[in-house]
């Protein structure tokens, strides 16, 4: 999606230094020092309306989508129409492309915002062409964002239910490994459970235990740990580890 730029200032801001600088940096594509003198002739016009617009397209096109957010929900807001459905458009961009880096049910919630935002564009002005054909590229990628979901947790279900159950044999393992941990006793611990693992095909689980306590016996020789200590099983009984 290609963000629409428009330059919306007042005439009282026209006539302002820092504006027009702002303005003919951003028209040579210095998007950074456009910023700049946009936010010096804040100081002086602070709710000015265009200057939110402004800052936030800037923002935007350094890539700054979360600042461009900030900036431009409040233009949204403003009575001039025009404005308001220009700064929901580039809005709706900035969600988008905000959505674009992030996992995937904060990027689902980023892509209905943009959504939301295209439909207000569209709302103060019925003939945005640019909205609407927008529009459609969000809701398809939306979609396919929605799906792969789907796709994710049926896997995730499925894998739950290929799982087995551990044998009594091996809870029984654990909890005498968990007890010789608390009795600082990893060496035994760990080979305990490296046996069951061996020899228990419902024992895969306490490959992690494993792995934790073999963590806590290279620290205690002063080694860095071969590997990133798991804290998945936060609510066990290896508050030691």
């Amino acid at each position: 999606m290609k963000i629409a730029v428009f330059v919306l200032l007042s005439f009282a801001l026209l006539n302002a230094s820092p504006v027009s600088e702002g303005n003919k940096l951003f028209a040579n594509g210095d998007y950074g020092k456009a910023l700049e003198s946009y936010l010096s002739a804040r100081k002086e016009n602070p709710a000015e309306p265009a200057l939110f617009y402004n800052i936030g397209t800037c923002q935007y096109m350094l890539g700054n989508y979360e600042e461009a957010i900030k900036e431009l929900e409040p233009a949204v807001r403003f009575p001039d129409s025009s404005l308001a459905a220009k700064a929901a458009y580039n809005l709706a961009n900035a969600y988008f492309r905000s959505g674009e880096k992030a996992e995937s049910a904060t990027k689902i919630e980023a892509w209905r915002q943009s959504i939301a935002y295209l439909k207000k564009a569209i709302e103060l002005v019925p003939n945005y062409e640019k909205a609407k054909k927008n529009i459609e590229i969000v809701q398809r990628r939306l979609k396919e964002a929605l799906d792969e979901q789907k796709n994710e947790q049926q896997e995730n279900d499925q894998n739950k239910q290929d799982e087995p159950e551990m044998s009594e044999a091996a809870k029984a393992a654990l909890a005498r490994a968990l007890q010789f941990c608390k009795e600082g006793k990893y060496a035994p611990a760990k080979e305990l459970l490296e046996k069951v693992v061996a020899e228990d095909a419902t024992a895969s689980k306490l490959q992690s235990y494993v792995q934790r306590i073999d963590d806590v016996i290279e620290i205690q020789a002063g080694r860095k740990p071969k590997a990133k200590i798991d804290a998945s099983n936060v609510d066990n009984d290896l508050e030691v580890i």
